[in-house]
């Protein structure tokens, strides 16, 4: 009799639990803030009530506030050893940085020495003339000063001291520009803590960085993620993803004419002027902040070179858009579009 109400009871139970799953109700919830990386970040995710969503949401905006606050050069902040800080005081002496900004600067080195130079942070001093150029758009920085900043974009002359949380900058005249890659490390750092806390079902958007998680709870079996025209508004292509990051690099977001020339912000290397190989190119990968790396490598390299480094990384699925309105994929991105057919 024992046995009988026992096998009663787990069934009741089952049909009890059973019943319980098949009530859970996912409701698909976003938000929108603005104020970090000079963007505006969205968070669209599945959740079973308004209020769970809010959380995350909350936890998303104050992370990805940190993160600006950690990676800005332009400003300083209370309490925060940041990029700022970095580059007003390392060049006389070790100076203390918070782990998140000696962390990046570690994996830029390793990506730099795996995969390419063509994303270099040192690069600060020649970025800063073309950054103060494009606010002005009255003139172009010339050859000789062009030439004389560039003398100062050793990344080997970034000293870590990884125990003491300590930068120097061995060469008085260097400068740090993380903007090839803080903002797709820091929205690959926000992703982490949202799946940590809870959140599986989601798309973060930091400004064309876009980090899909788990398919959407709605029955589709990937996100939907558009990839921006040059114009800036109509849509190029579209892409099926899931737990995939994608990031694009192009000349048509920041920029200024002048003289019917375009001067726009990703600085080749080798020439310190604009790259002029492709319009834009997007990279696929499962790591945001790697995807951000390449996408600046990727774009300053004439596309031969660029297609093999692409190429050369494990999971890494790239498109290219030229001049003249052509087009290249892996094979891989375009079995991502054929996703969404």
């Amino acid at each position: 009799m024992k046995r009988c109400l026992v096998l009663i009871w787990l069934s009741l139970a089952l049909v009890v639990s059973s019943s319980c799953a098949q009530q859970a109700v996912y409701e698909k919830h976003q938000h929108y803030f603005f104020g970090t990386f000079d963007t505006i970040i969205t968070l669209i995710g599945y959740t079973q009530s308004e209020e769970e969503f809010e959380t995350y949401a909350s936890l998303a905006q104050s992370e990805m506030t940190r993160y600006h606050e950690i990676f800005d050069q332009y400003n300083a902040y209370e309490g925060v050893d940041n990029l700022y800080k970095l580059n007003q005081s390392a060049p006389g002496g070790y100076t203390h940085a918070e782990p998140e900004l000696i962390d990046l600067l570690l994996k830029v080195r390793d990506w730099q020495t795996l995969y390419s130079t063509g994303t270099n942070p040192a690069m600060g001093s020649v970025l800063r003339l073309w950054h103060n150029a494009r606010t002005d758009t009255s003139y172009v920085p010339d050859e000789q000063s062009l030439a004389a900043a560039a003398e100062h974009t050793n990344y080997a002359d970034v000293l870590i001291d990884e125990n003491a949380g300590t930068v120097l900058y061995a060469d008085p005249g260097l400068q740090l520009d993380l903007g090839a890659v803080a903002k797709g490390y820091a929205a690959q750092k926000v992703a982490d803590k949202l799946r940590e806390a809870g959140l599986s079902s989601f798309i973060l958007n930091a400004g064309g960085n876009v980090i899909c998680g788990d398919a959407p709870r709605d029955g589709r079996a990937q996100w939907t993620v558009a990839v921006e025209d040059v114009d800036g508004v109509s849509t190029r292509l579209k892409l099926g993803l899931k737990n995939r990051s994608i990031v694009t690099s192009g000349d048509y977001q920041r920029y200024y004419e002048l003289n019917g020339q375009r001067y726009h912000h990703l600085i080749d290397p080798a020439t310190l002027y604009p790259a002029a190989h492709m319009r834009s190119v997007s990279v696929i990968h499962p790591n945001s902040g790697l995807a951000d790396f390449l996408s600046t490598a990727a774009f300053v390299l004439p596309y031969e070179d660029s297609r093999a480094l692409i190429e050369s990384v494990p999971e890494a699925e790239a498109s290219w858009l030229f001049a003249d309105g052509s087009e290249a994929f892996t094979d891989g991105f375009l079995d991502l579009m054929e996703l969404v057919k």
